[in-house]
């Protein structure tokens, strides 16, 4: 599940980024696709892999493992809404059903972290606040065809909670863990921030989405002070320990940074008023791009031949991320571009997703051959 849908991620991206120039719809509708029908169910599959490893737990059991299934309905259910087809009341149906998924992810992982043997890998904690951040979003989404009067508020909180709480708590707690083992080098104090870091980024996500909702600008910046100083604190461990490897041509390693940076870009950007376009503008092609393609070229080899020797791992790896320092160079311009005025941003990361869209179709297709 997890390989399909990292392709209809990457194939999500595509077609938001290139289809709205063709056909038109609103807005609302292609922020839908990538997120709703790819992030989001993604993220779900994802954690349900990563908390059993975290927790040394049982993987989960067949009723759990439809839930990313569920959460895909969900969003086609959304998606639809916004490009016409049901009524606008739909849209709490739609974020009804999520939010039961989100629950009963909350609670199954909660139960992981208790059963655990030993006190479970601190990374648990971010995917228990990441998705409880969804719930918070859900609600909000939930709520919006029954309080058109608050269509603003409720929609502001929704889009930035999802997107810097539940995306954000999620991929930074991840990349906490992902780049020491990408560039086999051991941070023993990845734990340590994990640990120290979580209420400054969860405290962050709250009251950046809160400021955007209530209009308050002091409250948003006070919420990416928080998340500063963790990012600050994640690259500066980076870049001490994995440096030669994050400036490599090849490896998951500088698209992971580059990820980080744009993440922190995206954040500060939309917060200034310094690019058009709202959160997304960079938050898609500076972030969630290069982070689904630097973390698909480490993980999909495993993820494809679980039980096949380390070597075979090794040799896959090495092909789906050859030359990914380049594609670093470009999801960078897609960062750098924007805030330098120019409008043609989103092509130098179409590109790099393109170039390793195809060859991870390539490669796919040659494996399961």
């Amino acid at each position: 599940m997890l390989i399909a849908l990292i392709a209809a991620t990457l194939l999500a991206f595509l077609a938001g980024q290139t289809l709205p120039r063709v056909f038109a719809a609103a807005p609302a509708f292609w922020a839908h696709v990538p997120l709703a029908l790819g992030v989001m169910t993604l993220i779900t599959a994802a954690m349900q892999h990563f908390a059993p490893v975290l927790t040394r737990g049982r993987s989960p059991g067949p009723w759990i493992a439809r839930l990313p299934g569920l959460m895909f309905l969900a969003g086609t259910l959304a998606v639809a809404v916004f490009a016409g087809g049901p009524g606008y009341a739909w849209l709490s149906v739609a974020a009804g059903l999520a939010l039961a998924v989100g629950l009963a992810m909350l609670a199954w992982m909660v139960n992981l972290g208790r059963r655990t043997l030993g006190t479970p890998h601190p990374g648990l904690h971010w995917y228990v606040a990441a998705m409880g951040c969804l719930a918070l979003g859900l609600f909000a989404a939930l709520l919006l065809p029954f309080f058109p009067q608050w269509h603003g508020p409720l929609r502001a909180f929704h889009l930035h909670i999802n997107l810097y709480g539940f995306v954000g708590l999620t991929a930074v707690g991840t990349l906490q863990v992902l780049m020491p083992t990408a560039a086999g080098q051991a941070d023993p104090d990845a734990a340590s921030r994990l640990r120290q870091d979580l209420k400054w980024a969860l405290a962050g996500s709250l009251l950046l989405a809160g400021g955007q909702a209530s209009g308050l600008p002091l409250l948003a910046w006070l919420g990416a002070l928080g998340w500063g100083w963790t990012l600050l604190r994640l690259l500066t461990a980076w870049w001490r320990r994995h440096r030669k490897r994050i400036l490599a041509w090849h490896g998951a390693e500088p698209l992971l940074a580059v990820a980080t940076l744009g993440f922190a870009a995206a954040l500060t950007a939309h917060l200034g008023g310094w690019v058009e376009g709202g959160p997304l503008a960079l938050f898609l092609p500076g972030f969630l791009m290069p982070l689904v393609s630097g973390a698909a070229g480490q993980l999909a080899p495993v993820w494809v031949g679980t039980g096949r020797p380390a070597l075979r791992h090794a040799q896959d790896r090495a092909r789906l991320t050859r030359w990914n320092g380049l594609r670093a160079l470009l999801f960078l311009a897609a960062i750098l571009l924007p805030l330098l005025g120019y409008r043609c941003a989103g092509m130098p990361a179409l590109t790099a997703l393109a170039w390793f869209g195809i060859v991870f179709g390539f490669w796919l297709y040659r494996d399961t051959d």
